[in-house]
């Protein structure tokens, strides 16, 4: 009855605990009241041999507590386990009989190790009895130990570890017991085989969770930079790395390289001329992928066959493969990273784990992921020594404390895995992001070249429409004073004038229309040479105020027709220029200004420029002004202010075109200012007080 109780109890709790250290911690205390010994505990088998007291229950001041020591792999032989899973045998031993009773879990055929040929029939089905090794019997009686029995539990065919009893007195265990015992231990198998698929659920939510947060980011607004800055810091936390490094290759071999780090980084020089870690040949070595594979499944591709990996490096995954992480326990055992490791030497980093970035056969970059070493602390039962010529029995139990320091830390399957499904979605965020920029970048170099295109055509159309006016215009400008000229010339062959003083002013007439028609021609011809870059000067140091008063004599006539002084202020005694061209520029721009003024004064004045080399000249008149809008126009060809200026002033719009390409020539420059339509306008520009060679010696 207690053993049906007792064996609904310990299933109920495994069905409905989901922890499995709550599961072992009430086994191991049913198990001890059950059968009413000093100590029950659960061992767990490390995968290098040793083990460790998980769970236990113990009578007070009977045993000491043995949990969470750990025991080193010889104490229980690689024989003693092996027996346990090939012949699935629970073991009972009594110490001051020094005999040991295996009892098989199935068959009740002996093992041919033991060379037994027959079944004694005892209390207990199928058993064997031998003497138990001294050592053993030496080894429990210093634990305090009478009387032990240790079942096996095993899942998925290996040794998880060990259910035992200890009791400090002789103690007979009946078949009814160890049956009870063995069905509670099988259970126990299946809780650690649930805990295990549970454990794996977990990880794989957690990886999955991972992944659709990384699959939501690549998609999400915001600037792949804080993406790729975020998914690198994900991943570093992911495995329990303690620092991180994303490096991205250049798109186009040009442009600089993406770095991108997290945590604990090696100590790389703040000079931007020094390399980074990722430009030493020992790292490319190690991050850049064998690309013979790569050619070979081009070539496959090609001939319409399938490539095989005979290194084992690559995976394929979703159609293309995918290269294999390298993990390195010890990057100071590597020998192929010798050259980087004094990199290394201030920090703590003593493992990494490199995941190259490829899609197909573009090499895009990698992610490197590096961890700490740690110091261990192990708290064994008893000292040990791992030196295999000291095989005494221990002769204490007591905790001693093992630490070690500086120690590499493993990458697990798990771990690497992890790393490889995380790069595929990493690689992929990357590729698309280098298309969309390339999209985007080509987008804008179309739409570049379009405003271009936009821009010249509207240019050649203004060009165009200048041009004809210029034409309409000037061929109006042509006919008038050729007509005029005609017919005055006509009059004078026919003597069509009553007396001298009419023969007179129609040869004025005819001179002046003629005089006229020459300027036009010369302005067309100036600007011509100009645009062709056949006009050349001629400069020389020229006397300033002489020159000045010659344009002054100059216009002395038409200042008294049209009653405006031209006043003349010279504070530069010379300048460096050609006098013919600075002539030219003078008599267009005091003209325009005689032109466009009906009233108040014409004066032109020189001052020396804020540069010390330069003079400034400008003409400022009382005219009609001009739009703010429309200044920078005017010193193009064929421009005037607007239509009706030219129907009622003529022209052809070259004048001050001719002026500022001429100024140029001459080392200067030309602007025009005014306030607005009625302001009147100031036309200035600036020459050179001495040659290039002087003002630069």
């Amino acid at each position: 009855m207690y053993k049906g109780l007792l064996l609904n109890r310990m299933t109920s709790r495994i069905r409905h605990s989901l922890e499995l250290q709550e599961i072992l911690s009430a086994t191991v205390s049913e198990m001890r009241s059950f059968l009413d010994t000093d100590r029950v505990k659960i061992y767990r088998f490390e995968p290098d041999g040793s083990g460790q007291v998980i769970a236990e229950s113990i009578a007070p001041n009977r045993l000491p507590s043995l949990l969470g020591l750990h025991f080193p792999a010889g104490d229980i032989p690689p024989s003693a386990r092996e027996m346990y899973i090939k012949a699935r045998q629970r073991a009972i031993v009594d110490v001051p009989r020094q005999r040991i009773t295996l009892s098989r879990l199935e068959s009740p055929k002996t093992m041919g190790d033991l060379k037994v040929e027959e079944v004694h029939e005892r209390t207990i089905e199928d058993i064997l009895q031998r003497p138990v090794d001294l050592c053993h019997v030496e080894y429990l009686t210093n634990m305090g130990v009478q009387s032990s029995l240790v079942i096996p539990i095993l899942t998925r065919q290996s040794l998880w570890g060990l259910l035992v009893s200890h009791h400090a007195q002789p103690k007979v265990f009946y078949q009814e017991q160890i049956e009870l015992v063995q069905m509670i231990a099988d259970q126990v198998s299946i809780a650690i085989s649930q805990s295990h698929l549970l454990s794996q659920a977990r990880e794989k939510a957690r990886r999955e969770e991972l992944i659709n947060h990384i699959s939501t980011l690549i998609h999400s607004p915001l600037a792949i930079e804080e993406i790729l800055q975020t998914v690198l810091e994900d991943v570093v936390k992911l495995v329990q790395g303690s620092g991180g490094r994303l490096y991205l290759t250049s798109t186009d071999g040009m442009s600089e390289v993406e770095t991108y780090t997290y945590g604990t980084q090696p100590r790389l020089a703040d000079d931007v001329s020094q390399p980074l870690l990722e430009d030493y040949p020992a790292w490319q070595q190690l991050i850049k992928c064998d690309y013979l594979y790569t050619q070979l499944l081009d070539i496959a591709e090609e001939n319409g066959e399938k490539a095989q990996d005979a290194t084992g490096e690559f995976v394929e995954v979703q159609g293309f493969p995918v290269p294999k992480p390298q993990a390195i326990t010890d990057i100071y055992q590597e020998p192929q990273l010798l050259e980087v490791t004094h990199l290394f030497h201030s920090t703590r980093i003593r493992s990494l784990l490199a995941m190259p970035l490829q899609y197909g056969s573009q090499f895009l970059g990698c992610l490197s992921i590096f961890r700490d070493e740690i110091d261990t602390d192990i708290t064994w039962a008893g000292k040990y020594d791992p030196d295999e010529r000291q095989q005494k029995v221990r002769q204490s139990f007591e905790a001693w404390r093992e630490l070690k320091l500086a120690q590499a830390q493993k990458w697990t399957a798990e771990e690497i895995e992890i790393v490889r499904s995380l790069s595929i979605h990493l690689t992929m965020a990357v590729m698309q992001h280098r298309l969309y920029r390339y999209e985007h970048q080509q987008r804008q170099l179309v739409e570049m070249r379009n405003a271009e295109l936009k821009i010249a055509r509207t240019i050649a159309e203004e060009a165009n429409r200048l041009k004809s006016e210029f034409l309409s215009s000037t061929s109006h400008e042509l006919r008038t004073p050729l007509a005029s000229t005609l017919n005055y010339l006509r009059l004078l062959k026919e003597e069509f004038y009553d007396d001298e003083e009419e023969l007179k002013e129609y040869i004025r007439i005819a001179y002046e229309s003629t005089y006229g028609l020459v300027e036009i021609i010369n302005d067309i011809l100036d600007i011509t040479k100009i645009e062709a870059g056949r006009m050349t000067i001629d400069p020389e140091y020229l006397n300033l105020p002489s020159l000045l008063q010659e344009q002054s004599d100059l216009f002395r006539a038409e200042s008294r027709r049209q009653n405006i002084p031209l006043v003349i202020d010279c504070e530069v005694e010379q300048v460096y220029a050609d006098k013919l061209k600075l002539k030219q520029v003078l008599t267009n721009i005091i003209g325009n200004a005689f032109k466009f003024s009906n009233q108040g004064e014409i004066r032109l004045w020189v001052v020396l420029h804020k540069n010390p080399n330069l003079a400034k000249i400008a003409v400022t008149d009382t005219g009609i002004g001009i739009d703010p809008a429309q200044q920078d126009e005017l010193f193009e060809p064929f421009v005037q202010a607007d239509g009706s200026i030219k129907r009622r002033y003529g022209g052809t719009g070259l004048g001050l075109a001719i002026c500022k390409r001429l100024v140029e020539l001459m080392g200067g420059e030309i602007c025009l200012e005014s306030a607005g339509v009625g302001q009147g306008t100031t036309v200035s520009f600036t020459l050179p007080l001495l040659s290039n060679t002087l003002a630069n010696g």
